[in-house]
């Protein structure tokens, strides 16, 4: 980022602090424009563009908070720091659900002023990659490896052919359905989302197709199913390995005559959407193994698109961070944590069996405990920790005058600990990355 685009809008009346902040703001290689109330404050925005601005909740003149107002008319895309006394911390966490990005309790120490102003920059600079690439509204990506899966996405969203999602549990399939969504003449439409694991075979027919009053017991309402509930938009059938052969035959037809008939009901209706289908199973395994139609599952084979595990984009780690953080922070109405660069560079390093999801139930879990700390390594689970671990750490605790047969015992052990880490504790997954047999890696383990 240039040092023009490093600019920082500082507004503080007492001047001895003002001028603290300027000088350690500015030490850091910001540019500061400094005002020492909401009137002078107001005159700058005239005047420049701020990405931060750093601003005392009670002024002199009008009060942080409205200027903070201000700024979401003038500059929305602004990250906007509120300092407050300990007296004024519920005003600031209030201000935070209606925007501003943080705040600082006063006096704190200006290690943690650097970070979060550092952290309120690269916000900005997300904030800007969401509202500058339109084709981009709901995913964005540093990975050229992603940035391909999102481009073909985007090819498909504007045709109505069928698109196949496939990828590990976790790794963003329904965000990306949405993007197809809203990407597509169909974005005015609903897009109905069904979880096919969740419902119970015997309600599944009733709950996709609908039925009429009557049609069984307890059916005391027609009942327009999600099938018809989707007309006009679009379909996300999830977890689609899941769908039973009888159904996959009612189905099909769907697909293939855009015609249904509810539960009971004598006539069929017309019915048009478009269908995302979503697995993180090998559909081609189970049309080998008897539980997939083949014909079924060419259907939905239309436009394969592979979305890739995190640990093949872990370029992407950092931005998730942040919007992860952000959201969280204005859901709990809690100023975020900051997370040290040693606990970044574990996050990149772990391999995250989870995939997304994992790091959205970690950095909730941190934000909820940890809120507006500093998360070290130490606040971190053991087995992310551990990914921290360099080639020069591996080895320490060795020594020259240690037998060779002692050292190569240990060093083994202890990089047989850091593959099972990176695994999430899967140790038949573990022992398939070291090419050994489970019991042969559990006797190594607990070798003396």
């Amino acid at each position: 980022m240039s040092m023009e685009k490093k600019s920082i809008l500082l507004v503080e009346d007492e001047q001895l602090h003002r001028l603290t902040l300027l000088d350690n703001l500015e030490a850091a290689g910001y540019q500061v424009f400094p005002a020492k109330n909401g009137q002078e404050a107001l005159d700058l925005l005239g005047q420049n563009g701020f990405p931060v601005a750093l601003i005392d909740i009670k002024l002199p003149d009008i009060s942080g908070i409205e200027l903070l107002y201000e700024l979401q008319n003038r500059q929305p895309d602004c990250s906007v720091i509120l300092m407050t006394g300990q007296s004024s911390v519920e005003a600031a966490v209030a201000a935070m659900r209606d925007g501003a990005y943080d705040y600082l309790a006063k006096p704190f120490k200006v290690e943690l002023l650097l970070l979060r102003i550092e952290r309120a920059f690269q916000l900005h600079i997300l904030r800007q990659q969401l509202t500058e690439h339109s084709a981009e509204q709901f995913v964005t990506s540093h990975s050229p490896l992603f940035q391909k899966t999102v481009q073909t996405c985007g090819s498909a969203a504007v045709t109505s052919a069928t698109v196949l999602l496939l990828g590990e549990s976790g790794v963003g399939k329904e965000r990306l359905a949405e993007f197809i969504h809203k990407n597509s003449p169909r974005a005015e439409a609903p897009l109905i989302r069904v979880n096919c694991a969740a419902i119970p075979e015997t309600l599944l027919e009733g709950e996709l197709f609908g039925y009429c009053k009557g049609a069984f017991t307890g059916a005391q309402r027609d009942h327009d199913g999600l099938l018809l509930q989707a007309d006009g938009g679009t379909l996300l059938l999830d977890e689609i390995g899941e769908i039973p052969l009888p159904m996959q035959v009612k189905l099909l037809r769907v697909l293939q005559e855009r015609k249904l008939r509810r539960l009971g009901d004598e006539h069929e209706q017309n019915v048009d959407f478009r269908l995302i289908a979503a697995t993180n199973q090998d559909l081609a395994e189970l049309v080998k193994a008897g539980r997939m139609r083949e014909d079924f599952y060419y259907r939905l084979n239309v436009i394969p698109v592979t979305v890739p595990p995190l640990r093949e984009r872990r370029e992407d780690i950092p931005m998730l961070i942040i919007e992860i953080l952000r959201h969280y922070s204005q859901q709990y109405s809690q100023p975020p944590i900051i997370l040290s660069p040693e606990a970044v560079q574990a996050l990149e390093n772990y391999r995250f069996p989870g995939n997304i999801r994992e790091l959205r139930n970690l950095l909730e879990r941190l934000q909820v405990l940890y809120a507006g700390q500093i998360i070290s390594l130490t606040e971190l689970p053991a087995e992310v920790a551990m990914q921290q671990t360099n080639g020069s750490e591996l080895i320490q605790g060795f020594h020259t005058n240690m037998p060779l047969k002692e050292a190569t015992r240990k060093f083994e052990k202890r990089f047989i600990q850091m593959v099972i880490a990176e695994e999430g504790d899967n140790r038949t997954a573990a022992a398939a990355r070291l090419g050994i047999s489970r019991k042969n890696l559990w006797e190594k383990l607990n070798r003396n």
